[in-house]
């Protein structure tokens, strides 16, 4: 549900950074458009939070390129208050070469969930979605007595792919990706990452049919929220402890040794090799919901 009451049309830039924090508006961004941030702002952003009080944003396709953020970041605002965003959806936009040090910010998308009202109207309290969306880049982060959540607690992703390397600095080691995924592809690798998954294991949080690749060695937990199913988790890393995912259809989890790995009691997923996650006929006998020819 939007409720835009203004259109605007950037077409650079900085046009985009000016429109994306006017209220009751949806940005249009240009068909297949590309914004190379080296134009712009060449040794990148210290500090900064770009601000997003609009309604939507409709990438079209465009790509921003070569941006680069030391302690900066997305925040979503709302009029009403302070702690709330409108943001509603930003769909087809696509981040390539991303180049992140945030040792001061505990999220890159800081998108909150709308209020109960907006223009006097209740609308529903929902998350921010992010749907047919890419990321590729590198994002150092500082997980010192925290967890760094990437794209944010408050947001659901639908058909978006990630290709991202994630540097953890901090002590904890903990790194989540995102609350609510359906039919997305990550490919992440992982250097002083310990804990990598998925940021609340509630039941209201899900993970429909999607693929996980993760690579790294300092990797020994992955979280997976409560409701995954039928997603795939490959992993190079030596993981001994897999949490959640009780509910909805299996999910498989591929480990170099899967004997290592401690599952919950509860758990409603299938632990297997890598040979064993590309082989059709087994993940069927194994009852992961995947169709063989008779």
């Amino acid at each position: 549900m939007s409720f835009c009451q203004y259109d605007a049309y950037p077409t650079t830039w900085t046009e985009f950074l000016t429109a994306i924090q006017q209220d009751e508006t949806c940005v249009h961004c240009p068909e297949n458009g590309e914004w190379d941030i080296n134009d712009y702002q060449p040794e990148g952003y210290t500090s900064t939070e770009f601000q997003i009080k609009c309604d939507r944003i409709e990438g079209n396709g465009t790509t921003i390129r070569n941006l680069k953020l030391v302690n900066s970041g997305f925040k979503s605002l709302s009029t009403a208050s302070s702690s709330q965003g409108r943001i509603d959806e930003i769909s087809g936009l696509h981040f390539l070469n991303l180049v992140v040090d945030n040792q001061s910010r505990k999220s890159l998308f800081y998108l909150q969930n709308r209020p109960g009202k907006i223009d006097g109207e209740t609308v529903p309290s929902t998350r921010t979605i992010f749907s047919g969306c890419t990321f590729s880049g590198v994002l150092s982060v500082n997980t010192s007595g925290q967890r760094f959540v990437v794209f944010g607690n408050n947001t659901t992703m639908i058909s978006c792919a990630c290709n991202i390397e994630i540097i953890a600095t901090g002590s904890s080691g903990q790194v989540g990706l995102s609350s609510d995924t359906q039919y997305c592809n990550f490919k992440v690798a992982t250097r002083g990452v310990t804990d990598l998954g998925f940021t609340s294991t509630s039941s209201g949080y899900q993970m429909y049919y999607c693929w996980l690749d993760v690579y790294g060695d300092d990797l020994t937990t992955l979280t997976v929220t409560r409701l995954a199913k039928a997603s795939v988790f490959r992993c190079s890393a030596p993981i001994t402890t897999v949490g959640k995912a009780s509910e909805g259809f299996p999910s498989v989890v591929s480990v170099p040794d899967p004997l290592t790995v401690v599952l919950p009691e509860d758990s409603n997923l299938i632990v297997c090799t890598d040979a064993q996650c590309r082989d059709a006929e087994w993940l069927h006998d194994a009852g992961f919901p995947i169709a063989v020819d008779p």
